[in-house]
Order: structure tokens, then sequence, then C-alpha cells
């Protein structure tokens, strides 16, 4: 088994932009849009505000971390606070929380990173910084998600925040070999989950 990762972050997000980027003019651009773009550019806004309410919504705290417990598969394993239940696949395992099954999702498994660039329109080979970056882009195509940032950690892992439908949603993308990564990805109602998802994050090792 590897080492764990060490979560020490350096910050690789773009820097922000100025105004309020949920708050595009859809009136006031030259030319004025009409028509579908502006109907495409309200959407957009109206996506926008509802990722964020979703974000802002209370749901339950996440309860402490507590006792630790160790699941592993043939590829893999990671540490879970107490209360999340599992179902192991041969390349997969998905975690739900006993506190709250319906809006707490865990899933760590392997990824294609070539596959996440090619679909996003890019060409392989991307640093992993930038395949994250076009991971999200495909969650946002579709408006079920939003980036906020990433960093990379100590041992060449990138972590990623961003609002998901279902609330907060953080996500791990660990290297391996060539175009293989695995992937961890972490959704729940609140930023009070963060808690859990950085122990799993540092606790994964792939089986060599």
């Amino acid at each position: 088994r590897m080492p764990p990762l060490s979560l020490v972050p350096r910050d690789i997000s773009p820097a922000p932009r100025e105004g309020c980027p949920l708050c595009p003019s859809c009136l006031g651009t030259s030319p004025p849009l009409r028509g579908r773009e502006y109907l495409g550019c309200m959407r957009r806004v109206v996506v926008g505000v509802l990722l964020v309410a979703t974000a802002c919504s209370t749901g339950p705290t996440a309860p402490d971390v507590g006792s630790l417990e160790t699941v592993c598969n043939d590829l893999f394993c990671v540490d879970v606070p107490q209360g999340w239940e599992p179902e192991i696949g041969e390349t997969h395992m998905t975690f739900n929380h006993s506190l709250n099954p319906n809006h707490t999702f865990l899933t760590v498994g392997v990824i294609n990173m070539r596959a996440i660039v090619e679909t996003a329109g890019g060409a392989w080979p991307l640093p992993p910084e930038e395949v994250t970056r076009l991971f999200w882009s495909l969650l946002e195509d579709s408006e079920v998600a939003r980036f906020e940032r990433s960093a990379r950690m100590v041992g060449g892992a990138i972590k990623s925040w961003g609002v998901h439908d279902d609330g907060q949603m953080w996500h791990l993308m660990f290297p391996v070999e060539g175009s293989r990564a695995i992937g961890i990805e972490m959704r729940a109602p609140n930023d009070s989950w963060e808690a859990h998802a950085d122990v799993v994050f540092s606790s994964l090792s792939v089986v060599e």
C-alpha cells in the first residue's frame, strides 16, 4: 500500500473575477442579447441562484468524526468516519451516511483522466489540475454543479470544492499511472461535512 496522502494544500484556483459571477447583465450586453441567447443567459443565472440557495440550505449538521473504519477492495483503501455505510464493488465503493442517507453520498473509484479530457473537448495529456477543472466543467454543462476552487495536496492529488444540487461537494483526484486515477467524491447538505471528506481524502491508499 502506498503511504496516505498529506492534505497540505497549495491553492491553485484562478483569481476571482470582479463582480458577481452569478449576476451577469443579460440585458446590458453590447450588442444586446435577444431571443435564444437572452433566454440561455437568464437560464444560467437561474441555475446559479438555485445552486447557491441549495448550498446555503441548513440540512443536518455532520456528527463528530469519531472512530474510523478502514474499508478496502482489491485496488484501494480508505478510512471512513462512523455512520457511513458501504457498498463495495470491484473498482469502486459507495457510501451513504445513516444520519441522512438520501442526501449524503460518498464514492471512491477508478477514473480515466483521458476520457474526462476528451469528453470535455480537450487534448490528452493534461496536468491533473486541468483535468479536475474539466471534470467540473462537465458537471457545469449539465447544470448540476458549480466549481468554486481547487488546491494541490502534497503527493500530487488535487482537492476541489464546489456546489452541487444536493448541497456542498468535495472532490479528490489522485493520479496513479498514465491516465488512471482514483477519484473520491463527497456530497452533503452543508459545509459541516467537510471534516468527514478530509478524513477520507487523507486516508486514501492504493494497493500495489
